[in-house]
């Protein structure tokens, strides 16, 4: 939990039990859904609101410590920022698996053939994983 304390002080946000729980369980699952974090929080904080969950994801997407993806044909998930990646995604189980791939010449090449400042980008790539193939 350190690391996560360190990671709340460093943005300027106070370490709460919560927020603690919520960097945890996103960091365990790798990307998560709002309604399964929920339920996973519900475990330890039986109080919790769904008000409280979603203020504090707000405040972390807000200070660039987790991030939203948008993944087709699945609720919206939850992921600790990291460096740029490309999520592989199984169209039948569909487990998100990250992999690093490094883009910078990609990147290079489409912003100066398109004059086009890239600022963020967002690849998944949709198929079969080894257990679904």
């Amino acid at each position: 939990m350190d690391k996560y304390q360190g990671l709340l002080k460093a943005h300027n946000l106070k370490s709460t039990h919560q927020r603690l729980a919520i960097l945890k369980n996103i960091s365990d699952a790798g990307h998560i859904d709002v309604e399964f974090l929920y339920s996973k929080l519900l475990e330890k904080f039986s109080s919790l609101s769904k008000a409280t969950l979603y203020r504090n994801i707000n405040d972390l997407l807000a200070s660039n410590i987790i991030e939203e993806i948008k993944l087709p044909e699945l609720k919206q998930q939850y992921e600790i920022k990291k460096e740029p990646h490309i999520h592989l995604l199984c169209k039948n189980c569909h487990n998100v698996k990250d992999i690093n791939y490094n883009l910078d010449s990609v990147y290079s090449e489409i912003s100066k053939d398109n004059k086009f400042k890239i600022e963020k980008s967002f690849i998944v790539i949709k198929g079969l994983c080894s257990n679904c193939v």
